[in-house]
């Protein structure tokens, strides 16, 4: 059976949104949500990777287990590659290394239910080395530099409904990526081998960078837990 590592990086030092991972959200702190939905899903081993002892306490409390991060892997300047690597190499250390990892990050707590359960069996039927959720996003993006041009045919402006799967474009979210252990073990990145997308519902793409982003997150997870109530 594949075992897979579902990893969310959170350290204590972020400057934008000071301590953002612990920030209230819809009535839980921020990471809780990602930790939730990774404990709801068969098969995961949960684990936050974090310097923080405060966020390691949160962590454990929700029901994750917690890998010391050292603080130089908890910089400013620190790429999530090295982060997960350490992850991985703590977990081998144990017996336990990961034949997967699914990454997750905490900034971006909007999920769908089933959404990481689909992520695993998509992943699994694709036969892929690496998997990057993204959302769809619109084609009509224009260009400024070097010169003014549009990225869609203006001459034959497509209307939404007619658009072919050539035409379709998809955003990076940083929600959920799925790789294979060797990738980060030989390309120390966390796309790599083959690259399939793993398309996510639009409300999935809502990203914690600035304090009005918190409002927008907790009205979807509000509507979201809305619907998954029974109607009498």
């Amino acid at each position: 059976m594949t075992s897979t590592l579902a990893l969310i990086p959170a350290r204590g030092g972020s400057k934008g949104i000071l301590r953002k991972n612990l920030k209230p959200l819809a009535g839980k702190p921020l990471i809780v949500w990602t930790i939730a939905q990774a404990l709801a899903t068969p098969g995961l081993d949960v684990r936050v990777s974090t310097e923080d002892a405060e966020i390691a306490d949160v962590a454990r409390a929700a029901g994750a287990g917690v890998i010391d991060r050292p603080a130089e892997l908890a910089a400013d300047t620190t790429a999530t590659e090295p982060v997960v690597e350490h992850a991985i190499e703590a977990l081998a250390a144990e017996g336990a290394r990961p034949d997967q990892v699914m990454l997750l990050q905490a900034t971006s707590p909007v999920r769908l239910p089933g959404t990481m359960a689909r992520a695993l069996d998509e992943f699994a039927a694709s036969g892929a080395d690496s998997m990057v959720g993204v959302v769809p996003e619109p084609i009509f993006i224009w260009q400024k530099e070097p010169q003014v041009r549009a990225h869609y045919p203006v001459e034959n402006r497509p209307r939404r409904q007619d658009m072919t799967p050539d035409q379709l474009r998809y955003r990076e979210t940083g929600s959920l990526y799925l790789t294979r252990t060797e990738v980060y073990e030989q390309a120390h990145n966390r796309l790599g081998g083959r690259i399939e997308l793993f398309v996510m519902d639009p409300v999935e793409g809502t990203d914690i960078d600035a304090p009005s982003d918190f409002a927008l997150a907790a009205a979807t997870l509000r509507q979201i837990r809305l619907q998954e109530q029974p109607t009498a």
